[in-house]
């Protein structure tokens, strides 16, 4: 899969590979890169009768503090009932590797590998109920996390595009296209500054980092957008995944759900429909990042439509 950054990713060889796992004391083995996620790279490894996840992260992304942060907050979960893959500790007793390969510096973790779809074409409803539910707890433990971490802690003033200054050129010349480009590059969405607050996931969706397996959600992967945060974003990001896969009525269910484990706000409920707007324009931004010759138009169309049919919504 396209990276956002190819030159700050490992040039994966056998060699390369075995230097790595030499860290946990792997020898013989096989891999096999994965094509989900945009930033890191992340390969299977066979060893035996055991098979591991492997994630190297990108140059100079993270530093070793974020990403430590990254892997307590898996730990913190996981330790009270979420699904989350286990990090294994290195020869050294450490979740996160470090090793110098071909002259730069590179971080690396090794994951339990946990057997499911990454991708998940029209949940069940009880699938959908169980992932809800489960996002509201993931939410409630985030904000107890607050208390177990002295990390700096900044509110959001606003939601307003990053990404839309990467299109050096924009690969589709449509003048609907362009023009959508300028609105998300002139959206601005204030951020009422008593929305609840935790860490959060923020990427939580059946298209990469939820698995399934037997209609069950088997692990929820790839924490790399973890950040204090309104719990409303995280929620409204995952809504407007279900609203683009499956529907209005799907979206519905899915917060009804969520609800049961933890009630919006009033803030909240205001918030909502712009930010289920600024994810459509930050996945829109995305797709023509990612853009390529076998892309289908579809994939920006109905971006284009979901855009004026958001605010319509009654949530």
């Amino acid at each position: 899969m396209y990276k956002l950054e190819p030159q700050n990713q490992l040039l994966i060889t056998k060699k390369s590979i075995a230097k790595i796992l030499g860290a946990y004391a792997i020898s013989d083995f096989s891999f096999e890169p994965i094509s989900e996620g945009i930033a890191n790279m992340s390969l299977i490894i066979e060893s035996g009768v055991k098979k591991y996840m492997l994630r190297v992260y990108a140059q100079g992304r993270k530093t070793d503090e974020d990403i430590a942060f990254e892997i307590s907050f898996q730990d913190y979960l996981r330790t009270r009932g979420i699904p989350v893959p286990a990090i294994y500790p290195n020869t050294e007793g450490k979740e996160l590797s470090i090793l110098e390969i071909n002259g730069k510096r590179w971080q690396f973790i090794l994951m339990q590998f946990v057997e499911g779809k990454s991708v998940t074409i029209h949940p069940a409803p009880e699938l959908i109920t169980e992932l809800a539910n489960l996002q509201a707890r993931m939410h409630l433990l985030g904000m107890e996390f607050i208390k177990v971490t002295d990390r700096p802690k900044h509110l959001w003033i606003d939601l307003h595009d990053s990404l839309a200054r990467k299109l050096e050129s924009t690969p589709v010349k449509d003048k609907d296209v362009l023009d959508f480009i300028a609105r998300v590059k002139s959206y601005n969405y204030p951020l009422d500054p008593n929305l609840p607050y935790g860490y959060n996931h923020l990427d939580i969706d059946f298209d990469g980092n939820v698995l399934t397996k037997d209609n069950k959600v088997s692990g929820i992967v790839d924490f790399d957008d973890l950040k204090y945060s309104p719990l409303i974003v995280c929620l409204g990001y995952s809504l407007w995944n279900i609203l683009d896969d499956e529907g209005i009525d799907a979206m519905r269910s899915y917060l009804k759900e969520y609800e049961k484990v933890r009630p919006l706000t009033y803030v909240e409920h205001e918030a909502l429909p712009h930010i289920v707007l600024f994810r459509n324009y930050v996945i829109g931004i995305v797709r023509l990042l990612l853009w390529d010759e076998v892309t289908p138009i579809a994939d920006i169309e109905n971006i284009l439509k979901l855009e004026k049919e958001i605010p319509l919504i009654s949530f």
